[in-house]
């Protein structure tokens, strides 16, 4: 599986200030793909993902959250009244209303009348910057140990005695403490 694209290798060689060589780069790209997999399961929403045909909700209430938000656009809502029963399509401002499409947010009118609606639709197809930034700073976090293997978790040195001083935090953290807070405002809690 390819990245998606929410950084590029070049992002994060600009954000270290360095030139990767060819296998610096094959590295970067497979820390990409690996923290954009990591970051769509963290948030529970992924980006650049093109059209969602069919979202399932299975005994909706009033209020649907699409799980993709933001949405660019509605293109249709069906809904069923039981297994075996053949698809209804809904009409908009009539069975449904689109409340919120930065939040993903649709109202039915009627929710009891269905037993499942599935909603085809398509998200905003751009990654936040400030999202990007933080996954260009997990991934150079993240490609340290090996671009300076000799002073990574070098915490401390002081002369004359020469004391060398190593520390673990960088390790015991998952990702760095300013993208984890820029993660965690994305966090969407939707029931899949």
């Amino acid at each position: 599986m390819a990245a998606k694209g929410y950084c590029s290798t070049a992002d994060v060689a600009n954000f270290l200030a360095l030139t990767f060589t060819p296998a610096q780069t094959a590295q970067c790209e497979a820390l990409i793909e690996r923290t954009e997999i990591e970051i769509d399961s963290e948030t529970n929403r992924a980006w650049l993902t093109g059209a969602i045909t069919g979202e399932a909700i299975y005994a909706p209430p009033y209020d649907l959250w699409l799980r993709y938000a933001p949405v660019a656009s509605v293109t249709a809502v069906t809904g069923r009244c039981g297994v075996g029963e053949d698809e209804e399509a809904l009409v908009a401002d009539e069975d449904y209303e689109v409340r919120d499409l930065n939040a993903g947010q649709i109202h039915l009118l009627t929710p009891g009348s269905y037993d499942r609606v599935l909603v085809d639709y398509t998200p905003v197809d751009a990654v936040p910057a400030d999202l990007v930034q933080a996954i260009v700073e997990v991934v150079a976090a993240r490609m340290q140990a090996h671009l300076r293997p000799g002073s990574y978790g070098l915490d401390s040195y002081s002369l004359p005695d020469l004391t060398v001083r190593y520390a673990r935090s960088h390790v015991q953290e998952a990702m760095p403490p300013a993208a984890r807070m820029v993660i965690d405002r994305y966090r969407y809690p939707v029931a899949v």
